[in-house]
C-alpha cells in the first residue's frame, strides 16, 4: 500500500467519524478516543504523534 492511499484512507476514516459525532449518536469524547485508538493500533505514520500524545499525558498524570 503506498503512502497517499494510507491518507486517503485515513482522511475518509476522519470525516467518518466527524459524522457520526455530528449526529449524537455517540459522544464526542468516544469518537475521539476511538479514532485515535484505532491510529494507534494500527500504528500508521499518523500513529507515532498519537502515542506521543498518549505519552505526555500519562507523563503528565502519572508522574
Amino acid at each position: 500500500m503506498k503512502q497517499s492511499t494510507l491518507y486517503i484512507i485515513c482522511s475518509f476514516l476522519l470525516f467518518f467519524s466527524f459524522m457520526v459525532a455530528r449526529s449524537k449518536e455517540v459522544p464526542i469524547y468516544q469518537v475521539i478516543l476511538i479514532s485515535l485508538g484505532g491510529f494507534l493500533l494500527a500504528m500508521t505514520p499518523l500513529g507515532y504523534p498519537v502515542w506521543a500524545l498518549f505519552l505526555v499525558i500519562g507523563n503528565g498524570l502519572f508522574g
